[in-house]
């Protein structure tokens, strides 16, 4: 039997990946920031390792609005991986964003290969 892609995560991993399988999980609350023995954790290490894992993308939210009108959000495009260590250095990513809307918070999205990893998994479990 295959091993759960879950099962080799740290809990700062775990957290990061839970937040980009859900909708709309922001990164300001995906993790505590500190490892198994409550050690403080470089997340953006950690996001940057996972996105040359192929396993998540990082995207800002952005406003949308549904063809009735309604205004909303929705998930930018990915930021390019030169990009992103800079824009995980700014302390307002990991911060609740001022805007309700959560425009321009930084959230994570799962790839293709990580959704294949776990559907391979589960086909295997089952």
């Amino acid at each position: 039997m295959t091993d759960s892609p879950w099962a080799a995560l740290t809990s700062v991993e775990r957290d990061l990946m839970l937040c980009a399988s859900e909708a709309w999980g922001i990164l300001a609350y995906a993790t505590s920031g500190k490892d198994e023995d409550g050690h403080t954790v470089d997340l953006p290490h950690i996001v940057i390792s996972l996105v040359d894992r192929g396993w998540v993308h990082v995207h800002r939210l952005e406003h949308w609005t549904a063809p009735d009108g309604q205004a909303g959000a929705t998930y930018g495009p990915p930021i390019p991986r030169a990009e992103i260590p800079e824009v995980l250095q700014d302390p307002a990513v990991w911060d609740d964003p001022d805007d309700p809307g959560w425009i321009g918070a930084v959230t994570l999205s799962a790839t293709e290969t990580w959704r294949a990893l776990n559907q391979q998994q589960n086909h295997a479990a089952g």
